[in-house]
């Protein structure tokens, strides 16, 4: 067997989890998941919600689910019947490694669903994920240095 090691820088992690979790969605069937995840952060400022660019979200996702839904069908015609497979359940596995040490890195101390270690859901092992604080290791380096 090949391993492979990635590494990403945080921004990097985050993306790579929604990739991981869109292709999950669709894998179940789910294809307006691709509006919801491209398009939320357009109304959010972090902060709170401004009314009048989450009105023109809603319209845009909603035209957007109508052609997502109308092209998975053209792919997927018997697309009612599209279930998890052994892809999903690797896909799955990833998606928790990556998910539970993100939370770790950002919320030491968190709680909910993210806090949880991963649960293999297939044969094969949970890909190892492992977070640094590469600032700190450089301030260690440098210390040692001295």
């Amino acid at each position: 067997m090949i391993e492979y090691t990635l590494t990403l820088n945080s921004q990097q992690a985050k993306e790579t989890l929604k990739a991981v979790e869109l292709l999950m969605r669709l894998k179940m069937n789910q294809p307006k998941e691709i509006s919801r995840n491209v398009m939320a952060e357009n109304y959010w400022d972090g902060k709170k919600v401004d009314k009048e660019k989450f009105n023109d979200y809603l319209s845009r996702r909603d035209k957007a689910d109508y052609y997502i839904e109308l092209g998975f069908q053209s792919i997927f015609p018997n697309w009612e019947s599209v279930k998890k497979d052994d892809e999903w359940y690797r896909l799955y596995n990833i998606y928790q490694a990556l998910r539970y040490q993100i939370h770790l890195a950002e919320n030491p101390h968190g709680k909910g669903v993210d806090s949880f270690p991963p649960s293999r859901f297939t044969d094969e092992p949970i890909p190892e994920c492992k977070w640094r604080n590469i600032d700190e290791d450089h301030q260690t380096q440098e210390r040692k240095q001295k």
